[in-house]
């Protein structure tokens, strides 16, 4: 999926483009750092100057008319991920496919979709669970990973799933250009499969109503393993 710029977002008729960046001392839950983000619901310009005080102000990308099916995309092998053919890997860690209520650590490699980093801040994700909306509204800057003079860095983040999520659809930004939106499915526990999807809506709503819980859920790597996630909402996680 090649690097997009104002084609991807909703459309509007206010100009708007400034990214600007606070000083990463602001730490989660969790003891990691992450680029606070405020979003102005707005159409970017294309600018290629970009001041970086220290927070990004950027419109979502994941943002898609209510036609455009966003089609899953699929786990490519780890080679091609790490030659630049593939944009988007991730691991869980249970080594099982993505599942509801699971921890998952999402991997970006911009050279596949030709994305250049920001001298800066590097690469931020913007996502949503179910919807763009649902966590979509403050990208977080990720974990860059260099890899020699030889291969281009890589980008990492870490997502604690909430127990109603269905999907991930997400998108990367330099601050001007995008990449996405994607779109990851997940497994869904047996004791909640065959619930209409108005449970997963009012559940994940619920789930995500709490204070700091988009933080909680979508939140930098770091060096340090996260053996679990933290309960959501103070909400059971329920295993099949």
């Amino acid at each position: 999926m090649a690097a997009t710029n104002a084609s991807i977002f909703a459309s509007s008729t206010q100009p708007c483009f400034s990214v600007t960046t606070r000083s990463h001392s602001i730490t989660n839950t969790f003891g990691s750092n992450f680029l606070n983000v405020s979003l102005p619901r707005c159409y970017p310009m294309k600018e290629r100057h970009v001041k970086v005080r220290h927070v990004v102000n950027a419109a979502a990308a994941v943002a898609t008319s209510p036609t455009e099916e966003i089609q899953e995309y699929k786990l490519p092998s780890r080679a091609m991920f790490e030659l630049g053919k593939a944009a988007v890997y991730w691991k869980t860690t249970n080594g099982v496919a993505p599942t509801s209520g699971e921890k998952l650590k999402l991997f970006y490699n911009p050279a596949a979709a030709q994305l250049a980093p920001n001298e800066e801040f590097g690469i931020a994700f913007n996502g949503g669970f179910n919807q763009p909306i649902m966590c979509g509204g403050e990208p977080r800057a990720m974990l860059r990973k260099d890899r020699g003079k030889a291969d281009s860095p890589i980008y990492s983040i870490q997502i604690c799933v909430p127990k109603h999520a269905l999907n991930l659809i997400f998108s990367f930004t330099n601050g001007v250009d995008w990449d996405g939106p994607y779109r990851l499915q997940f497994q869904v526990p047996k004791p909640l499969q065959n619930k209409p999807i108005e449970f997963f809506n009012e559940g994940l709503a619920e789930e995500l109503s709490k204070e700091r819980a988009c933080e909680q859920a979508i939140f930098p790597d770091t060096t340090a393993v996260i053996e679990k996630c933290a309960m959501i909402g103070n909400l059971s996680k329920e295993r099949g």
